[in-house]
């Protein structure tokens, strides 16, 4: 038995049945005027974060650990490679400055050490709390 490939991606299939039934219940298109004002925002909220971001006026590096999770949970960090990259070497160099200590509750312990081993720095594991 020989197999022949169809020169056409549409088959031979008729017409869905369903299909007239989708096109009502489909949202209308956005006119250009919207998608270019939809991209404005999303550029402006861009740019909030990164400032955010490299903030340095914010010196608490719980929080800003915080924000980089966040971005990176939310599926965006891809925007702020570099600034989150640069923010989180600046973090693991004041915290390996202080050996690591710190009077941090469980759950901020944790966050760090996550983060820190996601981007490839070896944040010690050896004290727990007893």
């Amino acid at each position: 038995m020989s197999w022949t490939r169809t020169p056409s991606c549409e088959g031979h299939f008729g017409q869905a049945r369903w299909s007239k039934q989708l096109q009502t219940k489909l949202p209308p298109t956005f006119s250009e005027e919207k998608l270019e004002e939809y991209g404005k925002e999303i550029s402006a909220l861009k740019e909030e974060v990164r400032a955010k971001l490299v903030d340095n006026s914010i010196t608490d590096h719980v929080a800003k650990m915080k924000l980089i999770d966040a971005v990176e949970r939310l599926g965006v960090s891809y925007h702020y490679e570099k600034e989150i990259e640069g923010l989180v070497q600046q973090i693991f160099e004041a915290y390996a400055k202080n050996n690591f200590e710190g009077d941090d509750d469980l759950h901020t312990t944790a966050l760090f050490f996550r983060v820190f081993r996601q981007h490839g720095y070896k944040m010690p594991c050896g004290k727990l709390f007893i």
